[in-house]
């Protein structure tokens, strides 16, 4: 590969990860900001008495009463969910801009790279397994503040399963980083 193009694609992608870094760093005091006022203000902020599930939105009676304060924690938890990982996404793209640094210069393989590299992989992984954990928290308080049970009342219907599911890619991801972090140290 041509050094220049390797500087020039460095420097461009050197300026998005750092606009990306604002942008996120930006979205994750809005979250906090948004956890604030929804703790505080709880069901003020929402308008609409609705559940979503899946691509089908249900629009409740005034007499069927949703749980406010299991809603308001459900909702403060996804905010702050969202904020630690925008944090944390945010303090990837600085340690993304510590790679990019010496390949700016031309020299892609400078000795803090597989070490930089090692610190994305497990923020990878810090920041996958927090999302997954607390989406099943989030889950199972939504299912609580709002009882779907008594919501889908039917004859056809005979049993309600919940199901909570993992998604395991942000460990592919730790372990390929993980793999280019050894091939960049040798």
């Amino acid at each position: 590969m041509d050094n220049n193009k390797m500087i020039t694609t460095a420097k461009h992608l050197d300026t998005f990860v750092k606009v990306a870094g604002t942008i996120f760093r930006v979205f994750g005091i809005l979250s906090i900001v948004f956890a604030i006022l929804t703790l505080f203000l709880g069901t003020k902020m929402t308008t609409e008495n609705s559940v979503t599930l899946g691509f089908v939105k249900l629009y409740l009676s005034d007499q069927f009463s949703i749980h406010s304060n299991l809603l308001r924690i459900y909702l403060v938890l996804g905010l702050l969910i969202v904020s630690i990982l925008c944090f944390l996404t945010d303090h990837a793209t600085k340690i993304v801009r510590k790679i990019l640094a010496p390949i700016k210069d031309g020299r892609p393989f400078e000795r803090d790279i597989p070490e930089n590299l090692r610190i994305i992989a497990w923020i990878v992984l810090i920041g996958g397994s927090v999302s997954q954990i607390i989406g099943i928290a989030e889950n199972v308080i939504l299912s609580r503040a709002c009882p779907i049970d008594q919501l889908i009342v039917s004859d056809a219907i005979t049993k309600l399963e919940y199901t909570f599911t993992m998604d395991f890619g942000f460990v592919l991801i730790f372990m390929i980083l993980m793999f280019l972090s050894y091939i960049f140290a040798y």
